[in-house]
């Protein structure tokens, strides 16, 4: 089935889905909205219903266990980061999708941008769902049936806290669940995210209430992308961590390869109430960049190289440098799932490049090109069939 059914009857009202909307800098908020029966609904996607038209909308910040197997390279990826079984992820799927089906009783706020969520042919759009001053995307990490992963909010919606105040909140919530063991992360007792809980959540105490912990989540919350490799770092980006001075960025450099975030303890003068102070800052490796974009190719650029590969084009801009004869130059930038994955020079034939412009004016169509070194630069090139 490509895109959506054009058309839906539900309790004998018939309503359309929303035209394709550009994506706009200001937020929209669509009052009264309700949610829709569809086969495409899920713990974090689902159809909604605003006056007489439809939009399937994607949670920003969180992501719920699938549901089913159909996209079975996800359920395993779940699976491998709950060190949980597949059959169990689409089972706590499940249970995520009732529990965000039961929230969305009756009316409700959305708040959107209009940027594009899509994963396959079903056009969707990032969402901030919020009902009685409850967020469904906080209230889902509260109840273990999400994980904070994906696309973060990059502007506050309207009266909506900062993105930053948010994920501080996130956090909290994801570390109280498991605390208590809610949801999956009963489950879940033997995945990275588990490990040194416990010490950390010892530490946190140590400082004050929980609320102290709270303020200070939303004040220092690092987005995903700003988050220092621990592995990587200089030793000045080291001495920006709270209680990591010189001396101490020293040790851990030395220290290195640190696989374990909460290993860091075990270094002299770093205790768990210092690491408890950075932790959230930190990663132990780089993530890995997002499929078919042009980061995933340039990560082992002599496997694709002189290859054709498949891209999603989520802007595409006009490039004034000498091209090729009978070619045009664009710079095309490429993202997958909502994260960024880097920008390359595109070569395009005359006769298409009005064309390509336009076509590619709206993100997340895919696009197919011959990788190629031009000049000692990396380029994409559009050849004619």
């Amino acid at each position: 089935m490509r895109n959506c059914l054009p058309v839906f009857l539900l309790s004998g009202l018939l309503f359309q889905l929303h035209a394709v909307k550009t994506e706009t800098e200001a937020w929209v908020t669509l009052e009264d909205c309700r949610w829709v029966q569809s086969p495409l609904n899920d713990g974090d996607s689902f159809m909604v219903r605003h006056e007489k038209e439809a939009s399937i909308f994607r949670l920003y910040w969180v992501d719920a266990p699938e549901s089913t197997d159909k996209y079975i390279e996800r359920v395993r990826e779940q699976a491998r980061y709950f060190s949980i079984t597949e059959e169990t992820i689409t089972e706590t799927g499940e249970l995520a999708k009732r529990y965000s089906r039961n929230f969305l009783r009756g009316k409700f706020k959305v708040h959107t941008r209009w940027k594009d969520a899509r994963s396959d042919d079903n056009k969707r759009y990032f969402a901030i769902i919020e009902k009685d001053g409850q967020y469904l995307s906080q209230e889902l990490i509260a109840q273990g049936l999400a994980r904070i992963y994906g696309m973060p909010a990059d502007d506050k919606w309207p009266d909506g806290p900062k993105p930053r105040t948010y994920l501080g909140r996130l956090k909290n919530s994801e570390r109280h669940a498991q605390r208590e063991e809610e949801g999956i992360w009963g489950l879940a007792a033997g995945s990275m995210q588990m490990s040194g809980l416990e010490t950390l959540l010892a530490a946190s105490e140590t400082t004050g209430s929980e609320a102290l912990a709270l303020g200070q989540a939303e004040a220092d919350e690092p987005m995903p992308g700003d988050k220092i490799n621990i592995n990587t770092a200089s030793l000045e980006e080291l001495k920006t961590l709270p209680g990591i001075g010189p001396a101490l960025g020293q040790r851990i450099i030395r220290a290195r390869p640190i696989e374990w975030i909460e290993s860091l303890v075990e270094i002299p003068g770093i205790s768990a109430n210092t690491l408890a102070g950075f932790s959230h800052m930190i990663i132990t490796e780089d993530p890995p960049p997002p499929d078919k974009t042009v980061a995933f190719y340039m990560a082992e650029l002599e496997r694709y190289l002189d290859t054709e590969v498949l891209v999603v084009v989520d802007k595409v801009e006009a490039l004034e440098v000498k091209s090729p004869p009978g070619f045009r130059a664009l710079r095309l930038k490429t993202a997958f799932q909502g994260e960024a994955g880097g920008a390359i020079t595109t070569y395009i034939p005359d006769e298409f490049y009005d064309s390509f412009l336009q076509f590619y004016a709206e993100a997340g169509k895919e696009f197919t090109g011959l990788l190629y070194r031009r000049d000692g630069e990396v380029v994409l090139v559009y050849r004619r069939k």
